[in-house]
């Protein structure tokens, strides 16, 4: 039997609640948030810490979602693992964002992907995401894995081990508290489940 990968996306913050585009902006929980991951924890939602080797992104986020769900307990940071930097998107509504005519072309599915102006191309993060998801799989052949993260880096992350199973990338987007349970057999990923 094999190990397992955990993705948990951080709570929700005010860009969540207000459906902003926001990245690199280091937003905090808000109360819903903290709410939520504590009934989710108590309900058993997420996974034993025993033994795992444990991350986050560093940002404010995902360190609060951290320690309402693991407590104190010492982690690793994986810079590469923050969320995409939507440069003069950031902290917009999406009623703001489909002004931009490259943007709406983007998000209605007229085109692939986007580089967002300021901020990041869209090769630069993938090929970040790519590095830190390398570090999360170089552990899982020795402890499960847990990374609380966010959802452009998940859905990322989900794309690149399961390429055929969603339409779209962003698809795979968990909602805020969320996320997924890769199982890994000779450290390839194999099935996955939703948690949360």
């Amino acid at each position: 039997m094999g190990n397992t990968l955990y993705l948990i996306r951080h709570g929700d913050t005010e860009g969540t609640l207000k459906d902003m585009f926001y990245g690199s902006t280091d937003l905090p929980l808000v109360e819903q948030g903290v709410q939520q991951i504590k009934a989710l924890r108590d309900k058993g939602a997420y996974p034993k810490p025993d033994g795992a080797k444990l991350y986050t992104s560093g940002m404010l986020r995902t360190e609060q979602t951290f320690k309402l769900i693991f407590g104190n307990r010492d982690h690793e940071i994986i810079h590469d693992l923050r969320e995409v930097g939507v440069g003069i998107f950031e902290m917009k509504t999406m009623e703001e964002v489909l002004q931009h005519d490259e943007a709406r072309a983007w998000l209605e599915g007229k085109k692939d992907f986007m580089d967002f102006p300021d901020g990041e191309t869209n090769d630069g993060f993938i090929e970040r995401v790519a590095r830190g998801l390398d570090v999360l799989k170089g552990d899982i052949q020795h402890s499960d894995v847990v990374g609380v993260l966010h959802g452009a880096v998940i859905f990322t992350c989900m794309e690149m081990m399961f390429p055929a199973v969603k339409e779209k990338a962003w698809h795979w987007t968990p909602s805020p508290a969320s996320g997924y349970a890769i199982t890994f057999t000779d450290k390839k990923p194999i099935e996955y489940r939703e948690i949360g």
